[in-house]
């Protein structure tokens, strides 16, 4: 397995290699085939349709991987800041949800509209 400062070491390899808008190119193009590749997973029927269709895609989420770390390489940041943030938006949001499932207006509104009540009192 490859180091961190090899694996760094390899990526701006590829970036001075290929230069940064292609590897910007490069990065679309990953991201399309996963897309594609998740797109065809619901489509799969067999199991070993299925058991392809996720090979495909765990390979494609790598690819993507990969291109995501040149990227941050070639504009000279991280995301972990911005991913925290919205990984607490995320955080909020869902406890929020929960909030509402337990709030007793949800409560009453599932009461009066789910067990066949029409509303009125």
């Amino acid at each position: 397995m490859m180091t961190t400062e090899e694996r760094r070491a390899l990526l701006d390899r590829a970036i001075t290699a290929y230069g940064a808008p292609a590897q910007m190119d490069m990065a679309v193009e990953e991201m399309a085939e996963l897309t594609k590749a998740l797109c065809k997973i619901k489509r799969a029927q067999a199991g070993c349709e299925v058991t392809a269709a996720i090979g495909n895609v765990i390979e494609e989420m790598a690819d993507v991987q990969i291109m995501l770390d040149q990227l941050r390489i070639i504009f000279h940041r991280s995301t972990e800041e911005i991913e925290e943030a919205k990984l607490e938006r995320l955080k909020n949001r869902l406890d929020g949800r929960n909030n509402w499932r337990d709030s007793s207006l949800h409560k009453w509104i599932e009461n009066q509209f789910s067990a066949g009540g029409d509303g009125h009192e």
